[in-house]
């Protein structure tokens, strides 16, 4: 592969993972942690940078996304994809960008809103990501080598005046970063829900290495991890820049209720109506680009799970049902999209990490099995809690008894042990064997 092609690649994974909300995201974090600033960027790395990129070499070690799931049960892997491709696709994702880029790039210049407004933008904006979609082999083109460095020079920009000019001083940290910053930065990372993103994002990166002419499967994992450590390079840059410009916005966005206005309020603070326009163009390329890979990502799936539909059928089909969500049911469907999105995290973590290991394990499907049922009977109290299901004496229980259950983490214990003991329980009974 030609060095040109694989920066163009590094390029293109970096712009599929930088959606609108991790661009608005990180403000809010830089903001509340104030002068323990460095250590909750330390622990929001490592779960928002370093759990995606663990994600991509488990993939590249599995041969593929879905075979990371292969030791399971077929009805628990097919389950588990088609709802994590519907989740980051048609009922919630891909509607939610078109809203962002609508609210965030297109209403800050209009006075007056108008109830067709929404459906003409999002009509434009859904035409735009089917085109680039259209052909999963030109992405590199379309979106490495034109959308990806337009974006890069506009985040660029508010990166140079954030540093050369902050807005203000930073402040004492509030809440719970004022006590454990680093542990309450990791949770938050956690929670950009990135990991999801990068099990989608599989087959997109391994159809634009094979259309570049690398087939060998071991070449193929080798080009995927070198594009997902060049863009958790620049994810990392780019979460570093904004939870700076967090910390230091008190004094022109000390009012704000989350990162979108965190970073609307600083960026007009610097550069006034150019600086509107900036921030439009970041978040409406930011949008774009995730749109068309997630798009290209669920097209791939749901057209090699039926004979009778195409690539072309099931991309136009995702963009229609997009654009129909996005403007007649989004709130209704993220209130229902984001138990399911939480319980179908921990399985996502659970498969990456057991993938990393599987080469150690001398029965992998038990311990696959074992170790994803346990996730997954605390995976859905969490998701039960999530949707305010979850029984007001067992949530208290919970609460008391499980670490991390408030945080939206109460698997995280019982993985871990399940794990750890599955693995130490073959490596015992290894040893006992004879040897030959």
């Amino acid at each position: 592969m030609r060095r040109q092609d694989l920066l163009a690649l590094g390029f293109m994974t970096f712009a599929l993972f930088l959606g609108a909300g991790n661009v608005i995201y990180p403000p809010m974090v830089g903001q509340q942690a104030g002068d323990h600033l460095l250590m909750a960027a330390a622990g929001f790395l490592i779960t928002a940078v370093g759990l995606p990129l663990m994600t991509l070499v488990s993939m590249a070690l599995a041969g593929g996304p879905q075979k990371m799931t292969a030791d399971i049960p077929r009805r628990w892997h097919q389950l588990f994809w088609t709802a994590l491709f519907l989740v980051i696709g048609p009922a919630f994702a891909i509607p939610r960008m078109a809203v962002v880029a609508y609210e965030m790039g297109f209403l800050p210049f209009v006075e007056q809103t108008q109830g067709w407004h929404l459906a003409l933008y999002s009509a434009v904006f859904y035409l735009l990501a089917w085109v680039f979609a259209l052909n999963p082999g030109s992405l590199i083109k379309t979106v490495g080598k034109l959308m990806t460095p337009a974006l890069i020079l506009l985040l660029a920009a508010i990166a140079w005046g954030t540093l050369s000019n902050p807005q203000g001083a930073i402040t004492f940290a509030v809440g719970d970063y004022a006590h454990h910053p680093f542990s309450e930065g990791l949770v938050q990372g956690y929670m950009t829900m990135d990991c999801l993103a990068a099990l989608g994002f599989g087959a997109v990166i391994a159809n634009t290495v094979r259309s570049l002419g690398v087939t060998q499967p071991v070449m193929m994992a080798r080009y995927t991890v070198y594009a997902g450590l060049m863009a958790a390079v620049g994810l990392g840059l780019v979460y570093l820049v904004l939870m700076y410009l967090g910390a230091t916005s008190h004094e022109v966005a000390g009012q704000a209720t989350n990162g979108g206005q965190v970073l609307a309020l600083y960026v007009a603070a610097l550069f006034g109506l150019p600086g509107k326009v900036l921030l439009a163009s970041v978040i409406t390329l930011a949008c774009l680009t995730t749109a068309v890979g997630v798009g290209a990502s669920c097209a791939n799936f749901f057209s090699t799970q039926s004979q009778r539909l195409s690539y072309t059928m099931a991309i136009t089909v995702i963009m229609l049902v997009s654009a129909v969500v996005a403007n007649v049911g989004l709130t209704q469907l993220i209130t229902l999209s984001v138990p399911v999105v939480v319980t179908l995290y921990p399985l996502a973590v659970a498969f990456v990490v057991l993938g990393l290991l599987r080469r150690g394990l001398s029965a992998p499907g038990d311990v696959y099995f074992t170790v994803t049922l346990v996730t997954a009977c605390f995976a859905v109290l969490d998701g039960l809690k999530a949707a305010g299901l979850l029984p007001t004496v067992l949530a208290e229980t919970f609460s008391h008894w499980l670490p991390l259950f408030d945080a939206g983490l109460g698997w995280l214990l019982p993985f871990a042990v399940t794990l750890v003991t599955t693995w130490a329980g073959q490596r015992y009974r290894r040893a006992l064997q004879p040897q030959s």
